[in-house]
């Protein structure tokens, strides 16, 4: 409610630059169900390469929190429109839990769920765009083999900037198992 009350929705790319735990995950899935794709920024990257990742997607908002020291907040010159901390801002807390309403603004199986940026070993990094129906497929594949049941705990360690990590958060979610996201210590 928070994302779409800032016109975020389908087409637009918000960046997710926070620290490993529940306002990570609960972030990454609020911008899936606004219909938006997320752009995983890892806080323990150089500034300037997160930089080049919000000018390059271009990010329309920017998810993170007032600790995050090298977060992005200066790429655009409305930049500080569009950062939102999460531990700060209280709007972000006291939206609703209501299910969005069906809208325009919701994602097709070929929108993009999550922009990715390769290491850059060729020169530049380049952004990957994963859509919704590839992300379906492989967590309906993963389900089957090695497999997983709602009882099970999967332990999330990788950065949210490396693609396993929609394996790690979203297959347990979405059969009801749990995820147990592993502190980056």
């Amino acid at each position: 409610h928070a994302l779409r009350a800032r016109g975020i929705g389908r087409g637009h790319h918000v960046g997710l630059c926070l620290p490993r735990g529940l306002d990570m995950l609960m972030a990454l899935i609020a911008v899936l169900k606004a219909g938006a794709t997320y752009v995983p920024l890892d806080p323990s990257f150089p500034a300037a390469r997160l930089a080049f990742y919000a000018e390059d997607a271009p990010l329309a908002l920017l998810l993170t929190h007032s600790s995050v020291d090298n977060a992005p907040r200066t790429w655009a010159a409305d930049a500080a429109e569009r950062v939102l901390e999460l531990d700060t801002d209280k709007a972000w807390s006291q939206q609703s839990t209501a299910s969005l309403a069906k809208s325009e603004h919701d994602a097709q199986a070929e929108d993009v769920a999550y922009l990715i940026y390769t290491s850059g070993s060729t020169g530049k990094p380049k952004g990957v765009r994963v859509p919704h129906r590839a992300v379906a497929n492989f967590l309906s594949s993963m389900l089957q083999e090695p497999g997983i049941g709602r009882d099970d705990r999967l332990a999330a360690v990788t950065t949210l900037s490396f693609d396993i990590a929609v394996l790690e958060l979203m297959l347990p979610l979405s059969i009801g198992a749990t995820v147990v996201i592993v502190p980056r210590e």
